[in-house]
Parts: C-alpha cells; sequence; structure tokens
C-alpha cells in the first residue's frame, strides 16, 4: 500500500495547537497533537476501509495535508 500526501504550503502545520483529521466525506476520524499518533489514525483508515476516501488533516480550521491511496 503507497500513500500519497499532498501538502498546502501556505498553512502553518503546527501540531503542537492540535490537528483535526476528517475524511473527504467529513466524517471525523479524530484529533490529536501527535504527528505520530496522526499517522497511526490516517493509515489505520486508508487500511481498514473497503473504499477509503481521501483523509484531510486540519490545523486551527485551515487545510494542511491531504493523505490519499496512490494508484
Amino acid at each position: 500500500m503507497r500513500i500519497e500526501k499532498i501538502t498546502n504550503l501556505g498553512c502553518f502545520r503546527d501540531f503542537s495547537h492540535g490537528a483535526v483529521i476528517k475524511t473527504e466525506s467529513g466524517r471525523s476520524l479524530g484529533a490529536t497533537c501527535d504527528p505520530g499518533e496522526a499517522e497511526n489514525i490516517i493509515r489505520k483508515y486508508l487500511k481498514s476501509e473497503f473504499f477509503p476516501e481521501p483523509v484531510h488533516v486540519f490545523f486551527d480550521g485551515t487545510w494542511g495535508y491531504t493523505f490519499r491511496l496512490a494508484e
């Protein structure tokens, strides 16, 4: 499984203030201040869903990253 990461360079991606993780459709996967925990949440979702949606990570309401399965 290969994961593609898209980064918003205009966002200050600081986990110390917390990050909210959501799917493309808005389903919340959690929130964390730990980048390692965020990675685990994203990998677990992408591995366990039959048709996983792209996952977005938001910092203070601003989009910072998108993760999706690479083709």
